[in-house]
């Protein structure tokens, strides 16, 4: 599952990241590694972009950098 499959509101948790060693270094400069807890706030028309939330920072994803992220969707037994 990717984030754009998710809702705005939507909480989920990177599973993976499917990209080479530069994307995942800049993946992991903005906190968002396999394990780390996120709060979808924003998509763009489309779901072309996704602001999340990782901790207390906010974070703008372009729709490639999605599709190189596995999620999975928390719900409240999950989380």
């Amino acid at each position: 599952m990717h984030i754009y499959h998710l809702n705005t509101g939507d909480k989920g948790r990177i599973v993976s990241i499917n990209a080479g060693k530069t994307l995942k270094a800049r993946m992991k400069s903005f906190g968002i590694y396999p394990g780390v807890e996120f709060t979808v706030k924003a998509f763009s028309l489309g779901k072309n972009n996704v602001e999340i939330e990782v901790g207390r920072s906010r974070v703008a994803l372009r729709k490639g950098e999605m599709d190189k992220i596995e999620v999975e969707k928390l719900t409240d037994d999950k989380a």
